[in-house]
């Protein structure tokens, strides 16, 4: 029994990992910008996810000339504390088509896991970056989450240096996401969320020169579980060892520029499937 539920779970893994390349190379042939996500620092081994995030912006910044943009990501738990990432960018510039910019593979460790329905959890993620038209990258940085009842609050903080010697290419960029949420129901919560990103520490300029945007999100849980459900200890042991089962988390925000270089508004919205 177990071999067959390890077999249905790799051939869902190779599905969606199809899925991924699939959709990149249709749109395929610059930088791409950050989504506006916030990751989470918890590891499951055996489930995988499928992710979309997407952004459309109205009133373009100084720095920003986007009409929308899109992550595909996957995400596989190898054990109960490393995780597999694959990553796709597309964006699309005012007056353009959307095209294919960035692809990243790496790789999510969790350091501390969050005991109970309460507390804290670490993590640390690298990707490497592979930017077409441009020098590839190396994003890393860790990310931790802090949960009491109803209310949590994750913050990512990470780092982006350029690959190779070049003294044309900038400094150390930072990027910072950061959420707060409060669950109304198993399937429903609300929250704020804030991000931002320095393209060059070693000369981040005013304020004005950073791209800063924050505003509310709404979350929806479509799974069997939703948000806040409670789970005996063998619920609990037969959620660990089922495979193949889906779960649907959507979110959808309104993130307001907070700087003359950032957009006035940007709508974000997010997809995830697990399996």
């Amino acid at each position: 029994m177990g071999e067959k539920v390890a077999s249905v779970g790799w051939g869902q893994v190779l599905l969606a990992l199809g899925v991924v390349f699939t959709c990149v190379a249709l749109l395929a042939p610059s930088r791409a910008s950050a989504q506006f996500y916030v990751r989470q620092p918890d590891v499951e081994k055996g489930v995988s996810e499928v992710e979309e995030h997407g952004a459309v912006f109205a009133g373009p910044g100084e720095d920003e000339d986007l009409r929308q943009s899109h992550e595909i990501e996957f995400k596989r738990g190898l054990t109960d504390r490393a995780q597999l990432i694959v990553e796709g960018f597309l964006e699309q510039p005012i007056g353009k088509g959307l095209k294919f910019t960035e692809f990243e593979i790496g790789g999510q460790y969790e350091l501390i896991k969050q005991e109970g329905e309460d507390g804290f959890a670490f993590a640390f993620r690298t990707l490497y970056e592979g930017v077409r038209d441009a020098t590839d990258e190396i994003l890393f940085g860790p990310l931790a989450s802090y949960t009491v009842g109803r209310n949590s609050t994750t913050l990512n903080t990470f780092f982006v240096g350029q690959v190779g010697d070049d003294p044309t290419i900038d400094g150390l960029e930072f990027q910072y996401n950061w959420q707060l949420k409060h669950e109304l129901s198993h399937r429903v919560a609300l929250g704020v969320e804030a991000f931002g990103e320095i393209a060059d520490l070693a000369h981040p300029g005013s304020f004005n020169d950073q791209l800063h945007r924050a505003g509310p999100v709404i979350y929806l849980n479509f799974g069997e579980e939703g948000y806040g459900a409670e789970r005996s200890e063998a619920e609990e042991s037969e959620h660990e060892q089922r495979s193949g089962a889906l779960e649907l988390n959507m979110a959808a925000g309104v993130l307001f520029g907070l700087s003359d270089a950032t957009s006035d508004v940007t709508f974000k919205f997010d997809a995830e499937l697990e399996f």
